[in-house]
């Protein structure tokens, strides 16, 4: 692992940032884009598509005896991948830590929040890598996403109608991961189509209160992803913030999400991945060093990641057309 001159991996405020990570609900990034390590900065893979791979042809024929088999030869063209650094540091003076150590620890709050503004980042990379009518496959939602037409729009159909999409591709529709806005979750979970959807099996309710698992459940897809994370777009030293949600409310993702188990999972279906150089730093990294001119302690949060779609025919975006 990377060592800088001066800079040590602090074990004890990574424990802080790892419990933080993972009770945090607001940051979907690392779930519906794993994290997959590799060893070098940048680098070249293959990329086997059904057209030149061959993959899904009919071409196993009847064999008369003594006559050969059909064969099938194989070709895939180059990808490639250049990880970036992102990072932030935090000035800790002594005074300070000395002052406000009276009331809580300093060094692991200045942790806690770089380590939430490195997260920030990620997961609007994320959002942008996924939520682009560029890289992936439309279906327009035939009723739009408004307060007008909660009784008519059905999110259950523009699902299917998506997975059905997918599937004419030759991708497998049975665990699918939906993303969406918090916006799009809660005015979905009060359609009256999806309501009833559930209604007739769990509930007589005449109002039900979805959370995302019954809405995965009623949608038949793995899970349900919520992008609830804002970002202020203001300048630093600004009088007032601009926030924004970093998920947009224009489309809804649907796609195949399979946690990596090492490098070799490039194939495994998973439509993208969060690719790390792990001789540089792990997924998210936290270390410390001293600046004795200004007797302080530089908190460092960082990773080295690129944000990579290789399998693109396995996911659809939903136009939902909210307003």
């Amino acid at each position: 692992m990377y060592s800088a001159g001066g800079a040590i991996l602090r074990a004890d405020l990574r424990g802080v940032v790892e419990e933080a990570f993972l009770q945090s609900e607001l940051f979907i990034g690392p779930k519906c884009c794993p994290p997959i390590p590799v060893q070098t900065e940048g680098g070249q893979y293959p990329v086997i598509q059904k057209n030149a791979g061959n993959l899904l042809r009919n071409e196993a024929k009847p064999i008369a005896a003594g006559s050969d088999y059909p064969r099938v030869l194989r070709a895939w063209t180059p990808d490639t991948y250049t990880c970036e650094e992102y990072g932030i540091e935090a000035v800790v003076p002594d005074k300070n830590a000395r002052t406000i150590g009276r009331f809580f620890d300093l060094e692991a709050r200045e942790t806690v929040w770089g380590y939430r503004q490195v997260q920030i980042g990620h997961e609007i990379r994320v959002s942008n890598l996924l939520m682009t009518a560029a890289t992936f496959s439309q279906v327009t939602a035939p009723i739009t996403y408004t307060t007008t037409n909660l009784a008519t729009f059905d999110v259950g159909l523009d699902v299917d109608t998506a997975k059905a999409a997918i599937q004419g591709r030759g991708e497998n529709v049975d665990n699918l991961t939906l993303v969406m806005s918090y916006n799009n979750f809660v005015r979905i979970r009060a359609s009256t189509k999806l309501q009833n959807r559930i209604r007739g099996t769990i509930s007589t309710d005449a109002f039900l209160t979805l959370g995302t698992q019954a809405m995965a459940d009623a949608l038949q897809v793995k899970q349900v992803l919520i992008g609830r994370a804002t970002y202020d777009g203001s300048a630093q030293g600004s009088a007032a913030s601009s926030l924004s949600n970093i998920w947009p409310d224009t489309y809804m993702w649907l796609g195949t999400v399979v946690e990596p188990s090492g490098p070799d999972q490039y194939f495994n279906g998973s439509v993208a991945f969060t690719i790390f150089w792990e001789q540089d730093a792990d997924i998210f990294q936290v270390e410390s060093y001293r600046q004795e001119r200004l007797r302080s302690t530089i908190i460092r949060a960082r990773q080295n990641t690129a944000e990579k779609v290789v399998l693109a025919p396995a996911a659809e975006l939903i136009v939902t057309g909210y307003g």
